[in-house]
């Protein structure tokens, strides 16, 4: 395939240009100079018609009749020379009587049989107001319109609708006394000439113009291809290590800045390559924190007798600060859905801390003391902005008997079969990590959990799950969909089958729209 310069291309495209321009133009103004030419003629020949008329019908009475023919055409043509828009003028009686017709009647006067005129009716040659005659496209057809006061009438003097601007007319009728009128042909050949000899012109000043467009698009194209070809010189300079390559373009226009640019592009870019090697970096780090949340979170979900769990977490786009776990003990279970500050590796790393403490904290079965002793640890060894809100939650397996507690964390929701409501816990105690020893007010609660009722305790990114940037889904809805939930298949839908219910009734909320926070749920239900 051949290729083209990007100054051959400019070249092409500039003259392109200029040439189209300059014809649509050029044609532009000669239709509009031969409406004003043809316009020229009309006016022109009206008033010559009105001028002359008169005199021709005297030079008729006196001459023409009178045996003095050869004064009379001398006279005639004399009078002719001055108007080159007429061809011929014929002196028509008010019978129809061709008395003189110039074309026939140049040498001597005629002496035959009695001629009709062909060019005018008699009611043209009659009326007392100019008239012409303007063939209709059709074969022999024409029209005729009367002229009164500036206006177009017919015979009758009504008024009529003008032709077009521009139009041709084949002849001119005037009335010229009470006996005759004259008839003058039109000819265009003298405006045909005028035509052509603009167009001459113009083609003259194109060939000119499309000399000293190709001139100035080719400086244009100059000025513009050898910056280009300085910037591609830089390029592989640069696409080889050099760093330091500048390029020097005196200009200033955007191609100057353009060169400005490129050379503190240079600059920056090994710094920019260092930044990308950090950022590849951070993205493994990240990815690394996300695989530590994957492991704290368990692959399966073990089996407590009497107690029928679930437990889901919906991410958001970054690695979040929400997990949970199920620690077991020598008398049953430890069950917790904690929530860090903030998002990121931070988040992660906190509450990766916190699961090995909570395992460490585990033995001693009491809950306020686990939370307590974790808190303490928390506080001494994370940053001051950093702390998790907790609810923990302790299955006795032997009693089957459920306690928490709450730090800091979103209320427990309670749904008790006997009553068919939700009741929706209390939201006491401090996060974990915030203070230390004796300021870790938490209180171990016993919901009196009854067969066939479910307990629910998530994540705030449930009740922060936007449906625009003005509604977000919040409690109430969270507790109607959670009796809902629980209501399913008369009451005895499974653990799962209720955590999906809620969390299918979240996502048709917020239809799509960005996630924002990451969505946990941990769902027990009484056997």
């Amino acid at each position: 395939m051949k290729l083209y310069s990007i100054k051959t291309k400019m070249i092409l495209a500039i003259t392109a240009l200029m040439v189209s321009v300059f014809l649509m133009i050029s044609f532009l103004f000669i239709s509009e100079k031969k409406v004003e030419l043809a316009d020229d003629v009309f006016v022109g020949v009206k008033a010559f018609a009105e001028l002359t008329a008169p005199d021709v019908a005297e030079l008729t009475d006196l001459y023409l009749l009178e045996e003095g023919f050869v004064y009379f055409n001398r006279e005639i043509h004399r009078m002719f020379e001055q108007n080159l828009d007429v061809r011929y003028v014929s002196v028509v009686d008010y019978e129809g009587n061709v008395l003189y017709d110039s074309d026939f009647d140049a040498d001597k006067k005629y002496d035959g049989t009695g001629r009709k005129t062909i060019f005018a009716k008699i009611n043209q040659i009659k009326s007392e107001n100019p008239s012409i005659v303007m063939s209709d496209g059709t074969k022999g057809g024409v029209n005729i319109y009367y002229l009164k006061n500036g206006d177009y009438v017919d015979y009758e003097e009504n008024l009529i609708n003008s032709p077009e601007s521009g139009f041709k007319f084949d002849h001119f009728v005037q009335p010229a006394s009470d006996k005759y009128s004259v008839v003058y042909g039109v000819t265009y050949e003298n405006m045909e000439v005028r035509v052509s000899r603009m167009i001459s012109r113009i083609l003259a000043t194109a060939g000119f113009g499309l000399i000293l467009g190709i001139l100035l698009a080719l400086y244009m194209a100059t000025r513009v291809t050898r910056p280009v070809r300085k910037l591609a010189e830089g390029a592989a300079a640069i696409s080889k290590g050099s760093f330091q390559y500048q390029v020097i373009i005196d200009s200033k226009d955007e191609l100057g800045s353009l060169g400005a640019s490129f050379n503190q592009m240079a600059q920056d870019l090994e710094k920019s390559l260092e930044a990308r090697v950090y950022k590849e970096r951070l993205g493994r780090e990240v990815e690394l924190a996300r695989q530590v949340q994957k492991e704290i979170i368990p692959a399966k979900l073990p089996k407590l007798g009497g107690l029928d769990v679930a437990a889901g977490l919906v991410s958001a786009t970054e690695v979040g600060g929400d997990m949970y776990d199920f620690i077991p003990t020598k008398d049953g279970f430890l069950i917790y859905l904690g929530d860090v500050t903030g998002h990121g590796i931070p988040a992660c790393i906190v509450g990766a801390i916190a699961n090995s403490l909570f395992y460490s904290y585990s033995g001693s079965g009491d809950l306020k003391k686990i939370v307590c002793s974790v808190n303490d640890v928390l506080k001494e060894k994370t940053m001051a902005t950093m702390f998790m809100t907790l609810c923990m939650l302790k299955w006795d397996s032997v009693a089957n008997k459920l306690t928490y507690v709450n730090a800091g964390h979103e209320p427990v929701l309670h749904y008790r079969a006997s009553s068919g409501d939700v009741v929706e816990g209390k939201k006491d105690g401090m996060a974990i990590g915030m203070v230390k020893g004796a300021q870790c007010p938490v209180n171990e609660v016993d919901p009196g959990m009854q067969v066939g009722d479910v307990l629910v305790t998530y994540s705030d990114g449930l009740l922060e799950a936007w449906k625009n940037e003005k509604e977000h889904y919040g409690m109430e809805r969270l507790k109607a969909s959670v009796l809902a939930a629980s209501k399913l298949k008369g009451g005895k839908a499974s653990a799962d089958e209720i955590q999906s219910s809620i969390l299918a009734d979240v996502a048709k909320f917020t239809g799509g729209f960005e996630q924002k926070d990451d969505q946990t749920i941990l769902v027990l239900k009484r056997g």
